[in-house]
């Protein structure tokens, strides 16, 4: 089914973020949440993911097996690339994950602890582990920040094979990356949104 957002309206002190937002965000697709810095994106995802409560109006339909990658990788710093994506997906296989790790320009990083990795490369485990997680719904708060063009090339292409008939909700700034991704764009503008 397709998220229905009606009438939605946060306001953080006398900062009215989300000013009755209306979409849909349609289901087994890419959608792109687009706008200046500060304009409420994150504050609308972490609505739907049910860290934070509306002031009015609802957010309908949101699936209850939710896979997130935040702005920060979220990693577990101590354990190694594969214990981090298992975590989420204890059914998966060593082969499953060595081949998703490959993809992105990982291959052979499986049993080296997350805090000798490179800030891009936690990104792109993050993104993984995202991506292999039991799930209904993936949400992508910037999720190739940190990533040079050639690795987010990469990465956008392994998005795309991996999120196939899949409903995404994206926060990105950049138009191209809703391009490559065939995403239906929502832009966010002094609070409420065009769609």
């Amino acid at each position: 089914m397709d998220i229905v957002i009606k009438n939605l309206h946060k306001s953080f002190g006398d900062n009215k973020v989300l000013n009755g937002i209306n979409a849909v965000i349609k289901e087994n697709r890419i959608t792109c949440l687009m706008g200046q810095s500060g304009i409420g994106k994150t504050t609308l995802l972490n609505i739907m993911l049910g860290f934070e409560k509306a002031d009015a109006g609802e957010i309908l339909n949101v699936p209850a097996l939710k896979s997130t990658v935040f702005q920060e990788n979220r990693l577990c710093e101590d354990f190694s690339v594969m214990t981090n994506i298992k975590i989420v997906n204890d059914s998966l296989s060593d082969e499953t994950v060595s081949k998703h790790l490959a993809a992105v320009g990982l291959e052979g990083c499986e049993k080296k602890k997350v805090n000798t990795l490179s800030g891009g490369m936690k990104r792109r485990v993050a993104l993984v582990r995202a991506v292999l997680a039991q799930k209904d719904i993936l949400f992508l708060d910037e999720p190739f920040k940190g990533l040079d063009e050639a690795t987010k090339d990469r990465v956008t292409q392994y998005l795309a094979v991996n999120t196939k008939n899949m409903t995404v909700v994206m926060i990105t700034h950049q138009a191209e990356e809703a391009r490559a991704l065939g995403a239906e764009v929502i832009y966010l503008k002094n609070g409420t949104l065009e769609q």
